[in-house]
């Protein structure tokens, strides 16, 4: 491989530059949308939300619909300071258009997956060819880590797209002036992806600026100004909501939101997802490396098969850099936080596709390839998840075990019961549950369990199975005309099956 330094880059943009740039097949764009959209579909329709974050990120959403606040979320009406708001105004005007249900909780996941395919499909042709693009568009979309966190109910489908939305504005700034392409509409452009990835999760979103600024030192202190007073543009949009918020929680929602968001992410293995000690950390710190390989596939093996043609003769230029730049600023800040999950460089992989669609190019090489390999993989694994969902729900291995435990008590639940959690507190059970009922759960202990039943009025209580019978045998205050509804199901949150029980006294 050729050494690489990034203070000799070529100084154009383009490294074969084209005498003006190819003109984007819009319904070549409008139809890759719409196809990966279609091969997301059996995940986001078929699955019930999954793990934790997907219900408290639903249930945030479905709360802020209920109550009119837009300004704090709130699970379970509890404030969450955890995440900026755009996610769920996003899932909220979706419940409003299409009910409250998994598939309309993941849509704005799904969108800014296949929107950001697009984006990377418009900037591969800028740089050459429509089917520069197009493989890098796909390489993207239906590798094995997008698909598996691009279709899912939280926040971070929305930052990549702002991300790369932001880095290719910023991509747009750089290169050479070209007649009837003016530059103005991309500091706006740049503006609005920084404040949309602020909004989506916070600063993270700061992180395409930082190789813009350095790329741009070249274009004088002309263009730099221009760009601090988009950043500047993009702040005051972030201060419409923050403003606001900040009153409103007496500033907890930054204290907390930024503590618990970045702070406690850099320093500690937070929820678990960490070393516990330094040796740990450091035995971590490769982590992402490796586990690229397995993320990026399928294409990730063409990187090694075709190494020589691809690295060999390889004289990157400032595009080359600037994508670079982007993607291993990434890898460099998730890999030194102590908190990890293999998703977080999730943001480098637009950057990472387009560049490998553009060295295979660059090196003799048919993008037919990858591109056939990507469409390939996409099938299959769009195909495996009808059939091994489907398979599942018919043996009874639901993820969602409340899901089907509400589904069979629905003609007594009212929304005027009340509920409560016991030993299974997940957010799912929340979710579950106020689908119905349209107060929030408590939750209380094993002592408590007969005495919120004798209350007056309708009452639920979930809890495990195990507990409910030991309850049954301790007690003789168990009453016949409470309907008792049990399910077997996989925790997704713990990894396992577990057996629980909804007590409802109508």
């Amino acid at each position: 491989m050729s050494s690489f330094n990034l203070t000799s880059y070529h100084s154009d943009l383009n490294a074969t530059p084209p005498a003006s740039p190819a003109p984007v097949n819009w319904r070549a764009a409008l139809l890759l949308f719409l196809a990966l959209l279609a091969l997301a579909l059996p995940q986001a329709a078929l699955l019930p939300l999954l793990d934790r974050d997907e219900p408290r990120f639903a249930e945030a959403s479905r709360e802020m619909l209920e109550t009119g606040n837009f300004i704090v979320p709130a699970f379970n009406h509890a404030p969450r300071y955890a995440k900026p708001p755009l996610i769920y105004w996003c899932q909220a005007v979706s419940f409003a258009l299409f009910g409250e249900n998994a598939f309309a909780a993941r849509l704005p996941s799904l969108l800014a997956t296949a929107a950001t395919a697009c984006l990377l499909f418009t900037w591969g042709t800028r740089l050459g060819s429509e089917e520069m693009g197009l493989g890098a568009g796909l390489c993207y979309a239906l590798c094995l880590q997008t698909m598996q966190q691009g279709r899912v109910a939280t926040a971070d489908a929305l930052l990549i797209f702002f991300m790369t939305l932001t880095a290719f504005a910023g991509w747009m700034i750089l290169r050479p002036k070209v007649p009837g392409h003016p530059r103005g509409i991309c500091f706006v452009v740049l503006a609005l992806g920084f404040a949309g990835g602020f909004l989506a999760k916070g600063p993270e979103a700061l992180l395409p600026l930082i190789p813009l600024l350095w790329c741009a030192r070249r274009d004088g202190s002309g263009v730099l100004i221009k760009l601090i007073i988009s950043f500047l543009a993009g702040l005051a949009l972030i201060l419409f909501w923050a403003i606001p918020a900040y009153i409103e929680t007496h500033g907890d929602y930054w204290r907390v939101g930024m503590s618990e968001g970045v702070g406690e992410r850099m320093i500690t293995g937070l929820q678990g997802h960490g070393a516990s000690t330094f040796g740990w950390y450091l035995l971590s710190l490769p982590l992402y490396l490796l586990l690229f390989w397995l993320s990026a596939l399928p294409w990730s093996p063409l990187l090694v098969s075709h190494r020589k043609k691809l690295f060999t003769a390889w004289k990157p230029d400032l595009t080359d850099a600037y994508l670079l730049l982007n993607a291993g600023l990434i890898f460099v800040v998730f890999t030194l936080m102590v908190t990890k999950l293999p998703h977080y460089t999730l943001p480098a992989f637009p950057f990472l596709a387009l560049l490998f669609a553009r060295r295979w190019r660059s090196s003799g090489l048919q993008l037919l390839l990858p591109i056939k390999l990507a469409a390939g993989f996409g099938i299959a694994v769009a195909l495996l998840a009808g059939i091994v969902v489907s398979l599942a729900v018919a043996h009874h291995a639901t993820p969602s075990p409340v899901g089907k435990l509400v589904r069979h008590a629905e003609g007594l639940l009212t929304p005027q019961t009340e509920f409560a959690l016991v030993d299974f507190q997940e957010p799912n059970a929340i979710w579950e549950m106020r689908r119905i009922v349209t107060g929030y759960g408590k939750i209380i202990s094993e002592s408590d369990v007969l005495p919120f039943l004798n209350q007056p009025g309708p009452h639920a209580v979930v809890l495990s199975t195990p507990l409910w019978q030991r309850i049954e045998r301790n007690s003789i205050f168990v009453h016949s005309p409470w309907k008792v509804f049990q399910a077997r199901g996989f925790n997704a949150a713990k990894g396992g099956f577990i057996d629980l029980t909804l007590v409802v006294k109508p």
